[in-house]
């Protein structure tokens, strides 16, 4: 998604001439595209995969055409903020997993980390030259981190283990051994009767 998101804000910034978005998005873009270059190479699927890179490039060549003939600062903004929070909704999707599996073992706790340093520093950055099109997504950008990073705070890392939550609580409250278990496999129950007749 990065290399789509990338060249449209890089277009952005020179409608803008915002020196900072070109700067760091003539930066990202080499590295979106060795990104996608690299996952293209190893994965099995390719012409699957060959079909986004194609409708993905189709995309960023026709905003180009359109951004030429008729710059609108406006509207290309608001592709920005759509394309920003559908990028930053991507990630919702492994939340699923991790609510059922109640463990957050598929989530990268640094990279969610990052990902709420880096939202928070754009955002500052919208402010301060007060951008709404860079404030918007990641103002959402930020509150997604936060839900992320709160996760770790909830689930344990992995399933036999204890949430940091519970570890505090369990600091605070005295260890207890009344710890209830979730079985793997669901126990059956075996009644026997001792009924005389």
């Amino acid at each position: 998604m990065g290399t789509l998101v990338l060249p449209f804000w890089l277009r952005y910034g020179f409608l803008r001439n915002d020196v900072m978005l070109i700067s760091i998005n003539c930066a990202g873009i080499p590295i979106a595209v060795f990104n996608a270059m690299f996952f293209l190479y190893f994965s099995k699927p390719k012409k699957y995969y060959m079909t986004q890179l194609s409708i993905v490039t189709i995309i960023i060549l026709t905003m180009l055409m359109l951004i030429h003939f008729n710059p609108n600062v406006q509207f290309l903004g608001f592709v920005c903020i759509v394309l920003n929070l559908i990028t930053f909704g991507s990630p919702l999707a492994g939340l699923r997993v991790v609510l059922r599996d109640r463990e957050v073992i598929t989530l990268p706790f640094v990279l969610c980390l990052v990902q709420l340093i880096v939202q928070c520093l754009w955002n500052l950055y919208g402010i301060l030259i007060q951008d709404f099109f860079l404030v918007i997504p990641t103002a959402v950008g930020i509150m997604i981190s936060l839900v992320q990073l709160s996760l770790f705070l909830i689930f344990p890392r992995k399933r036999d283990g204890y949430s940091p939550m519970a570890k505090v609580a369990r600091c605070v409250f005295g260890s207890s051994n009344n710890r209830k278990e979730v079985p793997d496999e669901p126990q059956k129950i075996v009644v026997e009767s001792n009924t005389v007749y």
